[in-house]
C-alpha cells in the first residue's frame, strides 16, 4: 500500500493508459479522482467503467466528467475534490489524442485541439494544483508524455510537438518547486496497442509491423506496464527524483 492515505488526481482516467494508472493507485491504497471528459471508454473491451472498477474491488474514487482544455472546468473539478478530501497528493496528467498526420496536412483546427488537450490541459491542472501543493510542503506530479515528445516518428507533427511541450514543462515545474517539497516527472511510454489512442494504427498491419521492430522487448507495452512506472513515481519511493522523463518503452528509445 505504497500510496495509503493519499488522494490522487487522474486526467484521461476513464480509458487506456489513464484508467491502468488510476486502479493501480487504488490497489496502492490512493482515494482516486477520475477527470475525463466521459466516464466511460471508448473501447468495449474496457468494462465497467475505471471507477466502477475501483468500487468493486474495495478501493475509493470518483468520477468527475471535465473537458481538461476548458480551465473552468479543470478549476471546478478541482474544488469538488479539495472540497472532498482537503487536499491532492498526486495529479496525473493523462489526457491525450493522437492525430496522424504530416505537417503540411495539418489545419489550424486540429492542431489547436491537439494543443489543447496535449498541453494546456496539463497547463490548467498544475496551475490550480500547484498552489495547494506548496501550502501542504508536499506534491507529486507525473505527466503522461511520450517517446514522441524525445524523437519523431512519421506522420505525427503535432503529437510529437505536443509531448515535447510536456516533457520540458516537466524539468521547468521541476525546477521552480523542488524547494516546495513537490516533484515533478514526466513518463514516456513506448507502444501501447490495447487502447483507444494506439489501437487504429496497432490495427494497420505495416505499422504494427514497424512498432514491434523497434520494440527491443519480445512484445509491446500495456497500460499496467505504465502504471507501475506511475506509483514509482507517485510513493515516497521518487522522493529525490525530480525533473525526469522515464521511457518505459521496452527498449524503442535505446537504438
Amino acid at each position: 500500500m505504497r500510496l495509503d492515505g493519499k488522494v490522487a488526481v487522474v486526467t484521461g482516467g476513464s480509458s487506456g493508459i489513464g484508467r491502468g494508472i488510476a486502479v493501480k493507485f487504488s490497489e496502492e491504497g490512493a482515494r482516486v479522482a477520475v477527470l475525463d471528459i466521459r466516464e466511460e471508454s471508448r473501447l468495449d473491451s474496457e468494462t465497467p467503467s475505471t471507477v466502477e472498477v475501483i468500487k468493486s474491488r474495495g478501493g475509493s474514487g470518483v468520477y468527475l466528467k471535465t473537458d481538461v482544455t476548458r480551465s473552468g472546468e479543470v478549476n471546478e473539478a478541482m474544488e469538488k475534490v479539495l472540497a472532498a478530501h482537503g487536499k491532492v497528493d498526486i495529479l496525473v496528467n493523462c489526457a491525450g489524442i493522437f492525430i496522424r498526420n504530416c505537417v503540411a496536412d495539418i489545419s489550424d483546427e486540429e492542431w489547436d485541439q491537439v494543443m489543447q488537450v496535449n498541453v494546456s490541459g496539463y497547463f490548467y491542472t498544475c496551475r490550480r494544483l500547484i498552489p495547494e501543493m506548496v501550502k501542504q510542503g508536499y506534491g507529486k506530479i507525473v505527466n503522461i508524455s511520450s517517446i514522441h515528445g524525445l524523437l519523431g516518428t512519421g506522420m505525427a507533427a503535432s503529437y510529437c510537438a505536443s509531448r515535447g511541450a510536456v516533457t520540458n514543462l516537466t524539468r521547468q515545474l521541476a525546477v521552480d518547486y523542488a524547494r516546495a517539497g513537490i516533484t515533478v516527472n514526466a513518463i514516456a511510454p513506448g507502444t501501447i496497442p490495447e487502447t483507444a489512442m494506439c489501437k487504429p494504427f496497432a490495427e494497420t498491419p505495416e505499422i504494427r509491423k514497424e512498432y514491434v521492430a523497434r520494440t527491443m522487448m519480445p512484445r509491446l507495452g500495456t497500460a499496467e506496464d505504465i502504471a507501475y512506472a506511475a506509483v514509482y513515481l507517485a510513493s515516497p519511493e521518487s522522493d529525490w527524483v525530480t525533473g525526469q522523463c522515464l521511457a518505459v518503452d521496452g527498449g524503442w528509445t535505446a537504438w
